[in-house]
């Protein structure tokens, strides 16, 4: 009997270590596959920022396989909190992880006909490119 239940038990955590494209949707994440879908839940961070409120926002972009890399930034009023998490994607590693990167500066360039969205001045020396959007 209790190796019924171990196994029931193990089952259940194996079917919720997949996080899809459908609860990414549900949870207003801001989803990056082919196109970027909900960019405006994006825009309505940039303006909170500007504003010098404070928000938060989830980025996840789905690998050709179809497996989740998430995305977090944190405003706080001054600086941005930046983590990555590429646990869930087969192929990714948890070494690249940039746990707690603090980036000073959220900078839009624009390359061809796109605008591009990149955290700089971070603690760690590297910047991050959150965002490709159309140029409007």
């Amino acid at each position: 009997m209790r190796k019924l239940g171990l196994i029931v038990c193990l089952l259940c955590l194996a079917g919720c270590g997949k996080y899809t494209m459908e609860e990414a949707k549900e949870n207003g994440d801001i989803i990056v596959q082919n196109d970027v879908t909900n960019s405006d839940r994006f825009e309505s961070f940039l303006k909170k920022s500007t504003q010098g409120k404070s928000d938060q926002i989830r980025i996840t972009a789905f690998t050709t396989e179809g497996d989740p890399v998430l995305y977090d930034v944190k405003y706080d009023g001054k600086s941005y909190q930046y983590t990555s998490d590429s646990s869930r994607d087969q192929f990714g590693t948890t070494d690249d992880d940039r746990k707690n990167e603090v980036c000073k500066r959220l900078v839009k360039t624009t390359e061809k006909e796109q605008s591009v969205y990149t955290l700089r001045q971070c603690a760690k020396g590297a910047d991050h490119e959150l965002l490709r959007l159309p140029k409007q």
